[in-house]
């Protein structure tokens, strides 16, 4: 055989054998275990490299599905497991050079577009010698052979990622490999020893190829077809290879000084050249700059050309900062590098535009410039000292050409221009002030670009502005030259607003923090200009000096109400300057009025709007000060009353502003008369008129868009926002106007309120995306504020509005039918005389309710009538019934049961919407009934007859059909609402006891014997909706009556009787229901009722002086109950609620079968022990669903528990370790793991279950936690594991149970860090908690003894193998450093301040501080630094010992080891 073999080399070289028969012998060759050629793994690399190189050099004709399968033999052979084992022993096997060539080409060829064959397999095959260290070294060797395969595969995925508009997806394959040859390459040029080699290799052939890959990267646009591997990790690894391979070859300290020959001025590098001539690099940035520069075929691409050197020279700039300017070295070098920079985006040298310059590209270039400025300012590389003593003011020269170009080429459409200024700014405010009058023109007073975006990129600059300016001291000299822009001739009517709302923040905080003095020098350079350059003119009517009189103003009132107000404590000269400016403030606004200018006139309106803005803002501040300081005192002070009363005189005024402002004046006046000591007789009148003059309540009946947005601000005042800002200032000062305010006046402002909250809801909540306000968000705010409840007039007037709307859309003559007596005083506000005759109303109100619903009256309602009744609910519900009148109470409650018992739905109208509503207005009622007047229904009405009424209303809707065809979930949520009110009114029933009995045998009786209860209880005639409702409110009777039980002996009596008449009708019901058939909803609801019957019976029975066994009448009914439920809790999956409430059932009834002593008791005992099991045994369950059963298992095993027999408790563990033998869940569920952890947690808490119980749980959750995420996919269950880790006892008397408990929590630990590495970031605190347990565990064990403690050399054996584990789980922690990073210093920390405490054996020490030093070796200087700071003084010189011995022993050896270590 072997001479067989032995002849393929020959074939394989015989030119005649055909090349489809020569790749069939080297596949053989390379299988055949017989073949015995020398050396056959380097002559088949050789054959298969030679074939491709004669193909590919056209030396030999290869068919080309042989050349694909020399291809694939070649992946075949770099990634089989023969090559790795025979690399692995050893055995020298290289790559012909001439391979690595064609590699390359035929990645070229494949970016060029190119592919003769699979270009995957040619991908893989170079993935395959990468991979390999000895194979790889074809290309290590070889720089320049490697350079160009990193550049080719940059051009490929460069190629890919340009074709976004491509339906085919990228190719992952190509990416993994780039990483791969990235980090190679890295490796690579970090090895070279001549780096001027590197950076004219990297120029030459790679830095446009990496720049425009990592352009590409950053900027495309991810979609779902992308590989999540490429979009998620390796785009981000490769962007960082990139950079590390630029940085490390372009920026080097060795390159400093070719950079500082070619940027620096020949003063400033003369002493440089002399030492460095003919060693560095010739012109580093030319040769950059120059590579950056390529020139596209066509438009776009020279778009994206110019983008990527945009983008690229902000990196480059930032790779320079990082190498050359450590420790404020090389500042100027660095500068003058940004300078070249900045200019190769399309600039000259004197910073004008180039004449190849496309405008196209502006926003490139300014998103460039922004942020070499921003780099430039984190690099802290100008000092305006430095540069003006030493470098005669070269950077400051520069940036001011800068400033200019941005000005002479201003792109105020573009955010980034605003950004530049901004930086321009930081960097020194004399760069922009030669042109302050221009900037504070194109960005603050006559910017016309409101696009969002531009709008908060200028408002950012007006800011900077001003607040650089109020740390200079110099806001003066800033408003000065603001007022100069101001009034210069302009289009004023095209001017955005003056002081928008971020503007005049940024303005009143530096005014606020600004001096006094400074204050009221722009308050007189305000009112200067206004005297002399614009008052005199205003009444030209071809002037617009009344829009700039306006600006002027509320930037005066702006200044004057950012003031801090005068008080006592004020130097007495900036009083008098202020009393100066307040007088002469006033005569300019009584020349206003003087000179009569409410005339007829183009500017009419902005007139009146001056007057008033400066008489509110005079009379405000004048009140302030007159209030807050006694030395501020005005001749003219009575002025102030007379400016007011002349402003309110002036009516019929079409400005918005006008009367907002006037309706200020107003509320000034009336806050004026409250601060007197006393009022005269006339005061309460004239301040009624002021607050009706506020309200405007005609203005306000005539409300037509609620939703309207207004942003604060007077200057955006106009007749759309007008609305919004007229109710915010009724609102804001509601406590003040509303003691003022009449009936009518009140009635008004709720209906308004009631309409606008209606708006808001058919506006489906827009007003919540915008941070303005609107009249319906100010009404949604005010309605669930406490404000509305402490004013009682207008609460009790908002929930008459809401009354008055309930009726509304029923229509009088319905409502007149139903209940005249309701209908006359909700129509005409008839305020009763006193409190008698209000309750006679209110009874004979409840009277008639209650007659119509046994009439059957009913009020017809259509789809949009219930619409909009279903809004006025929502409202309804907001309401605080706390703070309502007993009156508004029960006329509330009263309405909302009218429409419960008497509307009747159309027949277009869906029952879903129609049960909707049902719905709705049993919850409101039912959140009615638990607030602190509820008791007061119970005076109009008697509670059984409204439960008699709500039964006969919803018995007869279920008669005519409307619960039928309803959705199981609809119909459930429904009945819970019913059974909230009847629980809630038999609550305040029960509560109240006055006629309590009565009531609950009445209602009973009703439910038990009436004809109507009769005709639902009927086989045949009854219906299952109708059956439900019966059972859910005979079950909520029940309850309710149950806790009442015990108080007192006679109503003891009663309530058993009561409950025995319950119970006796609940048996047919139930089976009548279950004849029936339905769904498991149906049988959830059946137990459900069947629990409720047998507590009854228990609480009868417990009442009883017997032993209660007569007691319990339906035990026959109970057991084959149980049975059926019994067969139910399979394994199979069943409705989460089906099983909560069997659970409950089965609790229920094993507790009435050991009151009984029914028979069988012992066997029911094992048979619902056995279900439980099987039920949690269920693969399907999920652990939501475990948590959801918890509860009702443990109240149900307590109860199994506590009376069982010794052999039962057996059982009972015996079921537990059975179900938690880890061979038997090795395909577990996290039902199993939940119970495991409940167990835990309970056996942990009997030191006696530890060895038997609790180890044996903690063992089957590690066979989980090590089948990793396919059992535990949510980092949150990880993390509940460690949290049941922490309840395993460390306290064993036994040295061999501790060990056993020891190990077995490290093992779990194991576990998690091993198989859940992704977890271990956010589960890392958890995880260190218990391990920290171990620790001091350890630390408390092997403390040395006296010799009368000493332990035995078996318990020495065991606890030196439990610090062995802790010394291996340091080492597991240390490897894991990235997810303990900022924890290393804590774990530290804990392990010293432990170690403090005791002193440990020799050996047991030595284990764990090897472990400590490998969590050392992850310890910065910051952190050591921090240890040294926090740690207590005993603590601090145990750590400096650790410490000093690490560095000395560890550290020394390790670093020594890594020397050494490839």
């Amino acid at each position: 055989m072997a001479a067989i073999f032995s002849g393929i080399h020959l074939k394989l070289k015989n030119s005649r054998t055909p090349w489809p028969d020569k790749l069939k012998l080297a596949r053989f060759a390379w299988i055949s275990t017989q073949c015995l050629l020398p050396n056959k793994e380097q002559v088949l690399f050789d054959w298969t490299s030679h074939a491709l190189t004669g193909f590919y050099s056209k030396k030999v004709d290869v068919p080309s599905e042989v050349v694909e399968g020399l291809w694939t033999y070649l992946d075949d052979i770099l990634h089989s497991r023969k090559l790795h084992n025979v690399l692995s022993q050893g055995k020298t096997i290289s790559l012909r050079l001439t391979l690595a060539q064609i590699i390359n080409d035929r990645i070229l060829d494949c970016s060029s577009g190119f592919k003769s064959v699979s270009f995957h397999t040619i991908l893989s095959c170079c993935h395959g010698i990468l991979t390999s260290p000895v194979l790889s070294v074809t290309y290590t060797a070889k720089y320049e052979l490697l350079v160009e395969l990193l550049s080719r595969l940059c051009g490929l995925s460069s190629m890919q990622l340009r074709q976004q508009k491509s339906e085919e997806p990228l190719s992952l394959k190509v990416f993994e490999v780039l990483h791969l040859v990235l980090s190679t390459y890295l490796t690579v040029q970090k090895q070279q020893a001549n780096s001027n080699r590197v950076f004219s290799q990297v120029t030459a052939h790679l830095l446009h190829p990496l720049l425009l890959l990592r352009h590409l990267l950053n900027t495309r646009v991810w979609t779902e077809k992308d590989d999540i591997k490429i979009r998620q990790h390796l785009s981000k690894e490769i962007r960082s290879k990139v950079d590390a391979v630029l940085q490390s070859a372009l920026f080097i300290p060795d390159h400093l000084l070719s950079y500082k020959e070619e940027v620096l001025p020949s003063e400033d590098k003369a002493g440089a050249k002399k030492s460095h001539a003919g060693k560095g690099l010739q012109g580093p940035v030319n040769m950059i700059l120059l590579k950056l520069n390529v020139q596209g075929t066509n438009k776009e691409e020279e778009a994206l050309f110019y983008a990527v050197k945009s983008n690229s020279l902000t990196l480059l700039f930032k790779f320079a900062l990082d190498s050359f300017c450590k420790g404020g070295e090389n500042n100027q070098v660095v500068f003058h590098l940004m300078a070249k920079l900045i200019t190769a985006l399309g600039f000259t040298d004197e910073l004008d535009i180039d004449e190849k310059f496309s405008a196209l590209n502006w926003g490139i270039a300014l998103l460039a410039l922004e942020n070499l400025l921003n780099s430039c300012l984190a690099g802290d590389i100008y000092n305006v000292a430095a540069d003006r003593i030493q470098h005669g003011e070269v950077q400051l020269n520069f940036y001011r050409k800068l400033a200019r170009l941005l000005f002479n080429n201003a792109q105020m459409g573009i955010p980034a221009w605003y950004r530049c200024l901004r930086a321009l700014l930081a960097l020194n405010h004399h760069i922009l002030e030669p042109d302050l009058d221009e900037l504070l023109s194109a960005v603050w007073v006559d910017a016309d670009n409101m696009e969002v975006r531009v709008k908060k990129a200028r408002e950012a600059l007006v800011s900077a502005v001003l607040q650089t300016y109020a740390k200079l001291r110099q806001l003066p000299k800033l408003i000065e030259e603001l007022l100069d822009v101001v009034c210069r001739p302009a289009a004023d009517e095209l001017r955005p607003p003056l002081l928008p709302e971020t503007i005049q923040k940024a303005l009143s905080q530096c005014l606020l923090d600004n001096p006094p003095s400074q204050n009221l020098e722009i308050c007189w350079l305000i009112l200067k200009k206004m005297q002399c350059y614009l008052l005199p003119h205003i009444q030209d009517e071809a002037s617009d000096l009344a829009l700039k009189v306006f600006s002027l103003s509320l930037l005066l009132y702006a200044v004057l109400f950012s003031f801090k107000t005068l008080d006592n404590s004020t130097p007495v000269p900036i009083v008098k300057k202020t009393q100066n400016l307040m007088m002469e403030m006033l005569k300019v606004v009584e020349d206003l009025l003087k000179q009569n200018l409410v005339t007829e006139g183009p500017w009419m309106e902005k007139v009146q709007e001056v007057i008033f803005l400066l008489i509110h803002t005079w009379v405000e501040v004048d009140t302030l000060f007159q209030i807050h300081c006694s030395k501020y005192t005005l001749p003219a002070a009575s002025q102030s009353g007379t400016l007011v009363d002349k402003a309110l005189t002036l009516r019929d005024m079409d400005s918005p502003l006008s009367k907002l402002l006037q309706n200020l004046l107003a509320l000034h006046k009336l806050k004026v008369h409250l601060l007197k000591p006393s009022t005269e007789t006339s005061g309460a009148s004239e301040m009624q008129k002021m607050a009706q003059f506020i309200l405007k309540r005609q203005k306000l009946s005539m409300m037509l868009d609620a939703n309207q947005i207004w942003d604060f601000q007077f200057c955006t005042v106009n007749d759309n926002t007008y609305m919004a800002a007229h109710w915010f200032l009724v609102t804001s000062n509601l406590p003040l106007i509303a003691p003022y305010l009449g009936p009518n006046d009140t009635s008004v402002f709720a209906e308004c309120m009631l309409k606008s909250l209606l708006q808001s809801l058919d506006a489906s909540g827009s007003n919540l995306e915008n941070t303005g306000i609107s009249v319906s968000l100010i009404s949604r705010q005010l309605l669930e504020s406490p404000v509305l409840c402490e004013l009682p007039e207008i609460f009790s007037a908002v929930i008459k509005s809401i009354i008055k709307a309930f009726f509304g859309q029923l229509g009088s003559s319905h409502v007149q039918l139903v209940s005249p007596s309701f209908f006359r005083p909700c129509v005409e506000m008839v305020e009763v005389e006193d409190e008698e005759t209000n309750m006679k109303r209110l009874k004979a109100i409840g009277q008639e309710m209650l007659d119509s619903v046994k009439m059957s009256s009913s009020i017809p309602l259509s789809k949009t009538q219930v619409d909009r009744l279903q809004q006025l609910l929502k409202v309804t519900s907001v309401l605080n019934g706390n703070a309502m009148s007993s009156k508004d109470y029960s006329e509330l409650f009263l309405t909302l049961f009218t429409l419960t018992s008497c509307v009747q739905f159309d027949e277009s109208i869906d029952n879903s919407a129609s049960i909707g509503l049902l719905k709705e207005l049993f919850n409101v009622m039912a959140s009615l009934l638990v607030v602190k007047n509820s008791q007061m229904i119970l005076k109009v009405v008697h509670g059984s007859n409204v439960l008699e009424a709500t039964m006969t209303s919803l018995f007869s809707r279920s008669s005519k059909g409307l619960f039928k065809g309803l959705d199981g979930l609809i119909w459930l949520a429904f009945l819970q609402s019913v059974q909230d009110f009847i629980q809630s009114l038999i609550q305040l029933i029960i509560d109240r006891k006055s006629s309590m009995c009565l009531n609950l045998e009445k209602f009973t009786s009703f439910m038990v014997e009436s004809k109507l209860t009769a005709g639902v209880l009927a086989v045949d005639a009854g219906d299952l909706c109708s059956l439900q409702l019966h059972l859910v409110t005979l079950s909520t009777l029940c309850k309710e009556m149950i806790t009442s039980l015990g108080k007192n002996k006679h109503l003891d009596q009663t309530l058993t009787r009561l409950l025995e008449k319950a119970t006796s009708v609940m048996e047919p019901a139930i089976q009548a229901m279950l004849m029936r058939k339905g769904s498991r909803q149906i049988q959830s609801f059946s137990v459900e009722m069947v629990t409720v019957m047998i507590r009854s019976e228990l609480a009868r029975a417990s009442i009883s002086e017997n032993d209660g066994q007569e007691k319990i009448s339906h035990m026959a009914f109970y057991q084959s109950f149980c049975q059926q439920i019994l067969k139910e809790l399979s394994p199979a999956p069943r409705p989460l609620d089906f099983l909560v409430s069997s659970i409950h059932y089965l609790s229920a009834f094993y507790m009435a079968a050991e009151k009984t002593k029914v028979k069988g008791f012992e066997e029911l005992h094992i048979k619902i022990l056995q279900s439980i099991h099987a039920l949690l045994s269920g693969t399907w369950l999920s652990l939501s669903d475990v948590k959801e059963l918890e509860g009702p298992v443990k109240e149900l095993l307590n109860q199994l528990v506590s009376s069982c027999s010794q052999e039962q408790f057996h059982l009972l563990l015996l079921m537990l370790r059975e179900g938690l033998v880890p061979a038997k869940i090795e395909g577990g569920h996290c039902t199993v793991r939940f119970f495991t952890m409940f167990v835990i947690k309970e056996s942990s808490k009997i030191p006696s279950l530890t060895r038997a119980l609790t180890l044996p749980s903690l063992e089957t959750l590690t066979v989980l936690l090590r089948q990793g995420e396919a059992k535990i996919s949510n980092p949150h269950h990880v993390i509940v594991v460690l949290g049941a880790l922490q309840f395993v006892p460390l306290d064993s008397h036994s040295m061999e149970d501790y060990h056993a408990a020891f190990e077995a929590i490290h093992e779990a630990l194991f576990a998690t860090i091993h198989c859940y590495p992704q977890v271990m970031l956010k589960a890392s605190p958890s995880f260190l908690i218990c391990f920290y347990r171990l620790v001091s565990s350890v630390m408390h064990e092997g403390r040395q003894r006296g010799d009368s403690d000493r332990a035995s050399e078996k318990d020495k054996e065991c606890l030196l193998k439990c610090a062995m584990l802790v010394e291996r789980m340091y080492t597991h922690i240390a490897n894991a450093a990235e997810d303990f990073t900022v924890l290393s210093s804590f774990i530290v920390a804990q392990y010293v301040s432990e170690l403090q405490r005791v002193t440990l054996q020799p050996e047991i020490k030595a284990h764990l501080t090897e472990g400590i030093y490998c969590i050392l070796d992850h310890c910065v200087e910051q952190d050591i630094k921090f240890l040294n700071t926090t740690l207590q003084m005993g603590v601090k010189e145990v750590f400096n010992e650790l410490y000093n011995s690490y560095t000395h022993y560890h550290k020394s050896q390790r670093q020594g080891e890594e020397k050494y270590t490839v």
